[in-house]
């Protein structure tokens, strides 16, 4: 019955990923409050929606992590110590992979994540109807990581300096000074990286790396995103700026926020600026040509 069970939650994940409705409705993914540790989903589109009641998927878990883009989170069970994949509708013990988990960081759309554990990190992916290792490579205690959407390629940041590690066991050194934070661009294995120089993102394509000037107001952003299109990156009082990646136009706009992250939701182009808690989630809408800002309410709760 486990595998049953697990074969259908993966299944239906990888239907989340595939399509943003569901017959419960439209959906822009997951959010956890890890502040009073509730699971959400986000039902509705982006201009009118709305956070659920907190779903029973995440309870006795001790940590969880809702997946950028998609239906899905992992965790930790508080009992067992076996990584739990979490979607609006059920949960499931992932017993294939290895337990002791401590972490995971996800792709840029929640395609393949990097478990976290003692003295290395493993990659695995989701496709089709399984979930399951893929390969894995050393990474020190706060070493800051990230993987592509393919999960084919996975970036390790440690003093500055960034490693570029790939599934065929070969490892580069991008000849960045100072590194300060690193992504990938969404769909591919282009980097995004911030160095020690002020007012200044680089983009990797291809092996090539380009300059890209960011606006006034942006010389330290603290979140940057990038698809194949163009960069995004936000300033902690809200500053936000969509930059071309070829660097020729720019979009600027204020959120009234402070700004966290830039975390890909349930659709294209939308963007979560905070972390879900007792005010208001800030979301960035880059789909139009002028960015908007838009929010969810917290959820409000009946008097007992």
């Amino acid at each position: 019955m486990r595998i049953l069970r697990l074969a259908l939650t993966l299944a239906s994940v990888s239907a989340a990923l595939a399509q943003e409705g569901s017959v419960a409705g439209p959906s822009l993914g997951l959010l956890y409050d890890a502040s009073a540790r509730s699971l959400h989903r986000v039902n509705g589109v982006p201009a009118a929606a709305l956070l659920s009641e907190a779903l029973p998927g995440g309870d006795g878990l001790a940590w969880l992590t809702a997946a950028p883009g998609g239906g899905y989170a992992l965790g930790v069970s508080e009992q067992t110590g076996l990584l739990e994949l979490v979607t609006a509708t059920g949960r499931a013990s992932l017993e294939a992979l290895p337990a002791g988990v401590t972490g995971v960081r996800f792709s840029p759309t929640g395609r393949a994540a990097l478990l976290l554990l003692e003295g290395r990190a493993v990659v695995v992916k989701l496709s089709g109807a399984s979930m399951e290792a893929s390969w894995e490579f050393a990474a020190e205690s706060g070493t800051a990581l990230a993987i592509s959407d393919d999960g084919q390629a996975a970036l390790a940041l440690a003093e500055g300096r960034l490693a570029l590690h790939r599934a065929d066991g070969t490892v580069e050194h991008p000849a960045l000074d100072q590194v300060r934070a690193a992504a990938f661009v969404e769909g591919g294995q282009g980097v995004v990286a911030l160095t020690g120089e002020d007012g200044v993102a680089f983009l990797q394509h291809g092996g090539e790396w380009s300059r890209v000037a960011l606006p006034d107001g942006l010389a330290r952003p603290v979140a940057l995103a990038a698809t194949a299109d163009y960069l995004l990156a936000v300033s902690e009082d809200g500053l936000l700026a969509r930059v071309s990646s070829d660097g020729t136009a720019v979009e600027t706009i204020a959120c009234a926020c402070t700004a966290t992250t830039l975390a890909r939701m349930g659709r294209a182009h939308l963007y979560r600026l905070n972390e879900a808690g007792d005010g208001p989630v800030w979301l960035l809408d880059a789909s139009e040509a002028q960015p908007r800002i838009l929010f969810l309410p917290p959820v409000v709760k009946e008097a007992e």
